[in-house]
């Protein structure tokens, strides 16, 4: 999926915090405004020549970091691809989130469900966690809305650890 004719990944993965954990208030003015700053990331590492970037597609930061691809891939002639955590994930989206959630996955150029099986609360970090982790195994890169220090306790920290024991390129959106 990833590779170009040399071998070498092209590709880069999206973490970040979700909706609550957000440094500011999730009001339209604040995503837009995050929003803009993932769209400039994904336009350097275009202009690099990274072709395909990869959202776990979780509420709030993965979710508006795939309408950002989304939004500029025929500009850019990039690619989005999703790496949904389990089969019936679409029931841990708000409400608010659904319509961005289905557009993204059903504009997406591939759609990856990790676990094909029904998943229940028990399941959900271990689930998540596996899929922060293929997310890294099969990009060269990842960027992160997050700040580079003092990131709060969760899954976005520990795929920066994952990708930082990987020796993966990692870009800081929020410091």
């Amino acid at each position: 999926m990833c590779y170009d004719t040399r071998m070498r990944y092209i590709s880069v993965a999206f973490t970040g915090y979700r909706t609550e954990k957000l440094p500011f208030a999730p009001t339209d003015e604040n995503i837009r405004k995050l929003s803009e700053k993932i769209k400039n990331a994904v336009r350097e590492q275009a202009a690099a020549g990274v072709k395909y970037f990869m959202s776990g597609v979780c509420r709030g930061s993965d979710l508006i970091a795939a309408d950002a691809v989304l939004s500029l891939r025929a500009e850019l002639g990039i690619q989005l691809w999703c790496a949904v955590p389990f089969r019936n994930h679409r029931l841990t989206i708000p409400p608010g989130e659904l319509a961005l959630y289905d557009r993204v996955l059903s504009a997406a150029d591939g759609v990856a469900v990790l676990y094909k099986g029904e998943a229940d609360g028990a399941d959900f970090g271990r689930l998540y966690n596996e899929r922060n982790r293929y997310m890294i195994d099969h990009c060269d890169g990842l960027i992160a809305v997050c700040p580079e220090h003092d990131i709060l306790p969760g899954g976005t920290k520990n795929t920066v650890e994952y990708a930082k024991r990987a020796g993966k390129k990692i870009i800081y959106l929020l410091d």
